[in-house]
């Protein structure tokens, strides 16, 4: 039964049902929840008619343990290795969980591919396989135009090159023999993104920011700490039996913010920061272009 997706408790020993469960409940929300997704957060009623949670229940926040560190939904103890297959899409290697102030975080080795030291040959391609960093291969002259070509997004690309199509950007292929945009979510040299910003961004993450997006990105472009000139605007929506409810409150810095409760909008020289309360317990902000 579905029903257990408004409960709140929802159980690991029915896997199956959580994978539907998260699946039904935020197809076709429009609100940005790839932060809440990439955490493995677990969604909890539904709110009007968006298809949007009501709110998210992430442990990682929640019951965050300093001397531990948090990847997609897996926690790492101190000196614990993320498998490399992991964090390779990111040009990482040797990702491992390390005592800091004021919590543990990643450390991790960069990847320099060989390709960023050559000089590239406008007669060849760069081939790649899904979910890496660094190509595998290189196909030239008369073997490159034998290759099969795939149309996305107005533009030819050849089998073996990445793909990032505008229909979901959440997803990057590698084009091959076959390619069919419309079934990209099958695909197996498709892969959905998992983003980066628990390995790279812990410090701000559960240090009370909020996830910045920005245009049609998929992952959080940056995250925003609260600001002491940080000013709230009540939302004009009408007050419900949640408005005090903790659960149903965002937190971001001394404020605290019911759903539709925004921040009076940032504007620097070359972006506006747009900061509300939507989807518990994390505000959210959107960042757009001068």
């Amino acid at each position: 039964s579905l029903s257990v997706c408004g409960t709140g408790k929802m159980k690991l020993w029915h896997s199956i049902t959580v994978l539907i469960c998260l699946v039904t409940i935020i197809h076709g929300c429009d609100v940005p929840i790839k932060h809440y997704t990439t955490m493995k957060c677990t969604p909890i009623g539904k709110s009007g008619t968006n298809g949007c949670p009501a709110r998210f229940d992430c442990s990682s926040l929640t019951q965050h343990d300093n001397n531990k560190c948090y990847f997609n939904g897996k926690t790492y103890a101190l000196t614990e290795q993320v498998p490399n297959e992991l964090v390779s899409p990111y040009c990482s290697a040797l990702c491992y969980c390390r005592m800091a102030t004021p919590f543990a975080q990643f450390r991790c080795t960069h990847i320099d591919c060989a390709e960023f030291f050559q000089r590239f040959d406008e007669n060849c391609i760069r081939t790649y396989k899904p979910n890496s960093c660094c190509s595998s291969g290189r196909i030239c002259g008369d073997e490159r135009n034998k290759l099969a070509k795939c149309t996305v997004n107005g533009e030819t690309v050849l089998a073996g090159q990445k793909i990032y199509p505008s229909s979901n950007k959440c997803f990057s292929c590698i084009c091959h023999e076959g390619f069919n945009e419309a079934n990209i979510t099958s695909d197996p040299y498709c892969s959905e993104s998992v983003c980066g910003f628990e390995l790279f961004y812990a410090k701000q993450v559960y240090s009370g920011g909020a996830p910045v997006y920005y245009e049609d990105r998929c992952c959080p472009w940056e995250w925003r700490m609260p600001k002491d000139s940080d000013r709230l605007v009540e939302g004009s929506g009408k007050k419900t039996t949640t408005t005090n409810d903790p659960a149903m409150q965002c937190k971001y810095g001394k404020l605290t913010m019911n759903v539709g409760d925004s921040l009076v909008p940032e504007v620097t020289e070359q972006y506006t920061y747009k900061c509300s309360c939507q989807i518990p317990p994390l505000a959210q902000c959107v960042m757009t272009k001068n």
